[in-house]
């Protein structure tokens, strides 16, 4: 069987400039994108940034250096993880305004 092949940029990147073409190693069988802004849900606010990379696990979230949680998006065949990986934005907005509506009403009520 062929390696896997992804989208990559290591460092944040605005959404349609990464464009590099990584080869995956035989054990890396994810490509993984990382959000790093929401603002392409909010398109007034500016360009959204992300990191994309072959991987060898997926978890829904990465936690950065300072504690941020950025939503993680993973699919599993060949360059999968374009531009236009739109399961990372429709997911992971609700769950964050549950999280926080959840954070106001516990806090409210001690």
């Amino acid at each position: 069987a062929q390696p896997l092949r992804c989208y990559s940029c290591h460092e944040p990147t605005p959404v349609h400039k990464c464009q590099t073409i990584q080869t995956c190693t035989k054990n890396e069988t994810i490509c993984k994108t990382t959000m790093y802004s929401l603002e392409d849900v909010y398109p007034f606010m500016g360009v959204s940034t992300v990191t994309k990379m072959c991987s060898s696990i997926c978890s829904p979230s990465d936690v950065d250096g300072i504690g941020m949680t950025r939503p993680v998006s993973c699919c599993y065949s060949d360059l999968c993880n374009t531009d236009n990986s739109g399961s990372l934005r429709v997911t992971s907005v609700p769950v964050g305004i549950l999280a926080s509506s959840l954070c106001a009403t516990f806090w409210t009520r001690l």
